[in-house]
């Protein structure tokens, strides 16, 4: 049994995480700003303590007496917290924390297409986020992910923004190779790292069973939720222009130009076998488990 500070525990991968460590008997701990967002963890035994994950005294803190630190923490867009706060200097105070608490590994949760490149402004500042945490010294392991998909969040809050209109709006081509994991599967993945110290100082790139496109993502989505609408494909040139003005007027866009640019490209792990032969099992297939878990909700209550 692991004393584990998780970082993110009330985010979109971060409450899978949680709760797939305390049903691995761990201690759990976690560091949250709202402590309500917490309390399905706290009735679970887990322990909730008040405070910024971008805080190095917050941080530290909540590490002393842990064993391992998993970090969730990273934003998507640039506002309102910055990639340079969040994505590039919290993984340095992050590892700085670390030391100082004394605990024995970080885990760190990052993206495939982490690379320095001033095209994708968003992969830039996940690549030096890394490079920062790595500049500590801190015994660390960095997992990269494909897209993670959920009933809820992430992905699909994109699709369901798509739909304007008469029209399913599909950003460039859609021909772009993705390889999704089941968050069920992503969190599996960065508990049972915890368990592996030859893992630590590596960068694992990771993905889940298939390898199909952004269009073909889509599709599942259309089908679950039975919206028959013609599918529109917008030329990058003319999308990137429309999205620079979307973000210049709006606080929450519909889409970013950044996020248009990275739609386009492949965003694929080492291997489609990437699960299996780092931890020996294979995660679930997103084609049949997205037809039926993205079917809308029918409203519950008054």
């Amino acid at each position: 049994m692991a004393r584990i500070l998780l970082l993110g525990s009330t985010g979109f991968v971060g409450r899978g995480v949680a709760h797939k460590i305390l049903d691995g008997g761990h201690q759990l701990r976690v560091l949250v700003r709202d402590p309500m967002k917490a309390a399905a963890f706290k009735v679970r035994g887990a322990q909730v303590v008040v405070g910024d994950a971008l805080n190095p005294q917050s941080v530290t803190q909540a590490a002393q007496g842990t064993e391992h630190i998993i970090s969730l923490i990273a934003v998507r867009r640039n506002r309102p917290q910055s990639y340079l706060a969040v994505n590039v200097d919290g993984p340095r105070m992050l590892g700085e924390a670390a030391k100082a608490a004394g605990v024995r590994s970080v885990v760190f949760v990052s993206a495939i297409g982490s690379k320095l490149d001033p095209h994708f402004k968003y992969y830039t500042s996940r690549w030096m986020g890394e490079q920062e945490l790595a500049k500590t010294g801190v015994a660390g392991l960095i997992l990269r992910f494909s897209f993670i998909l959920a009933e809820e969040g992430g992905i699909l809050n994109d699709f369901e923004r798509a739909i304007v209109g008469p029209f399913a709006i599909i950003p460039g081509s859609g021909q772009a190779k993705m390889q999704p994991i089941l968050r069920e599967d992503a969190a599996r993945c960065i508990v049972e790292a915890i368990a592996r110290p030859e893992l630590l100082g590596h960068i694992i790139e990771l993905g889940g069973p298939e390898v199909v496109t952004y269009e073909n993502i889509f599709d599942w989505f259309l089908k679950a939720r039975n919206i028959k609408k013609a599918k529109l494909k917008l030329p990058v040139p003319l999308l990137v222009p429309a999205a620079i003005a979307m973000e210049t007027l709006s606080t929450n866009p519909p889409i970013t130009p950044d996020e248009v640019n990275m739609i386009q490209v492949d965003n694929l792990a080492a291997g489609i076998d990437s699960v299996s032969s780092q931890f020996g099992w294979r995660p679930s297939a997103p084609s049949s488990w997205a037809p039926v878990n993205w079917v809308k909700k029918p409203r519950t209550g008054r």
